[in-house]
């Protein structure tokens, strides 16, 4: 059921007010956009791999990405690298060796 004088308020113009309200608005929310873009354009990554080995192997779930740094990287490296070519290959381009030296 209609509410009475609907039609009479959806019919009538914005108000010079009105439309100085939403243009703030809208350039508050354009400005904060703008701001969010260039904080998260500036902003470097927060992970490195330099001295880590990253493989994705499979898992019961489809795959999972490997991350091992430092001492943790040499071992997985030697304990898995022997067994698996793509955990071998993964560790060779990260410059650890797979045999036990």
């Amino acid at each position: 059921m209609p509410v009475e004088g609907q039609w009479q308020r959806a019919g009538t113009p914005l108000s010079r007010r009105d439309k100085r309200l939403l243009a703030a608005a809208a350039a508050i929310a354009a400005t904060v956009v703008a701001a969010a873009g260039a904080v998260y354009a500036a902003h470097p990554s927060g992970r490195s791999d330099a001295g880590c080995v990253v493989v994705r192997l499979p898992s019961t779930m489809g795959g999972a990405e490997v991350r091992n740094c430092g001492a943790a990287a040499h071992t997985f490296c030697r304990l898995r690298g022997k067994a698996d070519a793509t955990v071998a290959a993964a560790c060779r381009r990260a410059g650890f060796a797979t045999d036990l030296r």
